[in-house]
Parts: structure tokens; sequence; C-alpha cells
């Protein structure tokens, strides 16, 4: 199910740091322990793909790393389909957070806290120092672990689960724990630097021993006492006027109950209270309805979150101009473009969706949400060879590669461009290099 990975610590050819844009302190082989674990994410089929989701999740995450160490090392960030109270990080800094640890998050702090703490274990080297003093046998149960934690068939997971634990050291568990110390300081000085309550690391893990869906995360986080304490303690003194909680993060909350639960949760706060009806309207189709509820909401309130909801209704009611003119007030260049995209591609208007994206992506790499929305869109526009392109770049960001070269082969049969073939060709030979350089770690 799972590949499990082995850490090798290699020298690098300097045409092969130049290929892999490799920053100080980044290896080849840590780059290719992320490929697998990025595959091995996407294959199951657990990321949740909301781009407004994942653009937030990544906004926050990539704020925590300019407020640590080793900022130019390579951080992405998944929000997690599972309800369990869990947060990872993988290789090459790839890090999931568990859409039940959203919700069991209190404030924005907390969950900026749990992204820090696990920024933290990338950038202390904890997955590399875990592996060196245990002989490997600890990162093969943290990675065995994860498998579990991953798996859609419980009863699978529990047996992958206790297979890894059983043979596991004391020593293994207590180096762990040196580990979740260290991430628990430089996690909170994240916190501090950035504006957020530090207390929000601390808030979060004074409430774990208690709740029945964190087990996971106790297991993989050893959380002992004394370590709880000593968080606490850190902290406990630190006065001052913190960042309040955005929408944009109680709104994720509300969407993400109501996926779960296919109802509203009762709020205190009139303004979700309106944004979680109008979003539960635009599920249900009744669209009149959401535009009420939206157009309430907007009086008092224009977040990101309530601007993009206000567009995705009228574009569903084919108000192609007002859905634009709630996206130009959206800070996000991303959010802006794919959804401005989007509203076209409701209108029909294919070529008008295409071009404010393709000028994004030209410029930034941009997520698997937008390069597989320009794909679609080039499809119903019938420009095909352009589609196999950004379904191509679609799958590199997913680390299927030889699936992207094979789209990449499709867009040179089909294109009648000298200039596109030649660029084709160039990114075939590119892939295909970066796939013989892995294979040379095995």
């Amino acid at each position: 199910m799972i590949k499990l990975f082995s850490l090798l610590l290699l020298s690098i050819p300097l045409y092969a740091a130049e290929l892999f844009d490799l920053t100080p302190g980044e290896t080849l082989s840590e780059k290719k322990q992320g490929h697998e674990f990025l595959q091995m994410l996407w294959n199951s089929s657990s990321i949740l793909s909301e781009v407004e989701s994942q653009v937030y999740l990544d906004r926050i995450g990539q704020e925590m790393v300019s407020h640590g160490q080793n900022t130019q090392r390579h951080f992405d960030f998944f929000l997690i389909d599972d309800d369990s109270v869990n947060a990872f990080a993988g290789p090459y800094g790839y890090i999931g957070i568990h859409s039940g640890l959203i919700l069991s998050s209190e404030s924005e702090a907390e969950l900026a806290g749990v992204l820090a703490h696990e920024i933290a274990h990338v950038t202390q080297n904890h997955l590399v120092r875990f592996s060196e003093k245990n002989d490997k046998q600890a990162y093969l149960t943290w990675a065995g672990m994860l498998a579990a934690a991953l798996v859609n068939h419980p009863e699978a997971s529990q047996a992958i689960a206790t297979s890894t634990v059983a043979g596991a050291a004391q020593q293994s568990i207590n180096f762990t724990r040196e580990h979740e110390w260290e991430a628990d300081r430089v996690g909170t000085d994240m916190l501090k630097r950035s504006g957020y309550n530090p207390k929000g690391l601390a808030d979060f893990f004074s409430k774990l021993e208690s709740d029945p869906n964190a087990k996971e995360f106790l297991r993989t986080h050893p959380l002992g006492v004394n370590r709880m304490a000593d968080t606490i303690a850190r902290v406990a003194r630190d006065k001052g006027d913190y960042r309040t909680d955005s929408f944009d993060y109680l709104a994720l909350k509300a969407r993400l109950y109501y996926q779960i639960h296919h109802r509203l949760k009762h709020t205190d706060n009139p303004a979700l209270q309106l944004y979680a009806q109008a979003y539960q309207a635009f599920n249900q189709q009744q669209y009149q309805l959401a535009q009420a509820k939206v157009e309430a909401l907007l009086a008092h309130n224009r977040s990101t979150s309530s601007l993009i909801l206000a567009s995705r209704i009228a574009a569903k009611l084919k108000q192609t101009d007002q859905a634009i003119a709630y996206l130009q007030a959206v800070s996000s260049p991303e959010l802006k473009v794919y959804y401005l995209a989007q509203a076209h591609q409701e209108a029909g208007q294919y070529q008008q969706g295409i071009q404010p994206l393709r000028r994004f992506l030209r410029q930034q790499r941009g997520t698997y949400q937008s390069n597989k929305l320009l794909s679609e869109l080039y499809v119903a526009a019938g420009h095909l060879d352009r589609a196999h392109i950004y379904q191509a770049q679609s799958l590199v960001i997913q680390g299927r590669l030889q699936q992207a070269i094979d789209q990449y082969q499709r867009a040179k049969i089909l294109t009648n461009s000298q200039d596109r073939f030649d660029v084709l060709e160039v990114k075939i030979e590119q892939l295909q290099k970066q796939i013989d350089l892995y294979k040379e770690l095995d």
C-alpha cells in the first residue's frame, strides 16, 4: 500500500541540484522521499481539493514558515478528509492537517500553532535525526503509522498500526518526545512572532487527553503531562494584543462541519450564521434563497469567504457581471482568477475564463485545482493540445510524473505550433531526467 522511505544521505551532482531547484540543506534523496510521500497522499484519495480551503491553509502555513527557521525550505500543506484530530509532517516539507483537527480547534491561533509545530519538525530535521538515532526502525514505524492513518478501511488501519508499533523500543518513544518538546518550543516562538496568541499551541494540547477523536494524534505525537505543563508554563505570563480569528477561518469550519454532518452548527455569530445558511442553500441548489442570505451577509461582512460565496451564487444564477464584480475585492490572486474563470465557465464563456487563469499560471505554479480547471476550459474551447498541457501540470503537482509525461506526449501529437512542440520536448526531457535520477537512488 505504501512504499516506506529509506533515508539516504547522498552527495548531489551539480546538474541534479539545478534541475530540482534544491535550496541549501536539502538533498535529492529528501526530495525523492517527498515525491513518494506526495504520491501516497494523492493515491489515498484523502486530500480535500476545494481550492478555497487549500489556499487558506497554504496562506497560514506559509506565514508560519516565514516566522520560523530555514525559511527557504520547501513546504506544501494539505487538508486531509478525516474526522480524527491529527496532523503530520512528511519528508520534504509536506504537511497534512486533518479536517477533524480544524473542527476541534477553538481559535485560529490553535490551528496556526499546530501548523507551526509540524513546520518545526521539518526545520529541525526531526525525520532525519529520528532515523539516524534509531537505525531507521523508528522512521519505519512512523511511516507505518502515517499509512494507517490514511487508509480508508478502519480494520486495515488498525492492523497496520498494530504491526508497526509492536516492535518499537522505548528508546524510540523517548526520542520522539525529545522532538516533540523541541517542536513545541520552536512552534510557540513562531506564534509569538506572527502575532497570534502564543498560548494557541498550549490551549490545543490542554484538551487533547480528554478528546476521544485525538487518539491518533496522541499516538503519533507523544503527549506527556510534563511536556504539556512545560508548554503551558512557557507562555503563561505572555500578554499582549493578539490577532483575532479571521472570518475565513470561521467560514472554513462552517463549510467542513456542513460537509461532514449535512446540517448547520448553531453559532451566536450573526454573520457566520448567515454565511452558513447561504452555503447550505447553495449546496442544496436553492440559489435564490442563497443569494438573499449572502446579500444580508455582505451588508456587514465582506471577507474573502463571503465574497467568493456571493460570486459562486451569482454565477449559478447566470449573473456573470455581478459574479465578477464580487471578486474584485478578493485579496488572493489565485482565488480571484480561479472563481473568475469558473464564473465564465458557468456562462459558457470559455475563452474569457481561459485568459486570466492562463496569465496567472504563467507566473505562478498554482494549485492542482487551478491547473485542472484551465485544462477543462481548454477542452470546452476545443484546444486539446493546451488541455493536455495543463492536465500534465496538475499531475506534476500530484507527483505523478510518468502520467504527466504521457499528457505532454499527447499534446505534442495534437499541437500545430512548432514553438509549443519544442517547449513540450524540453518539459518531457526534464521530467524524464527527474524520474531517472530518482531510480538511481533506489
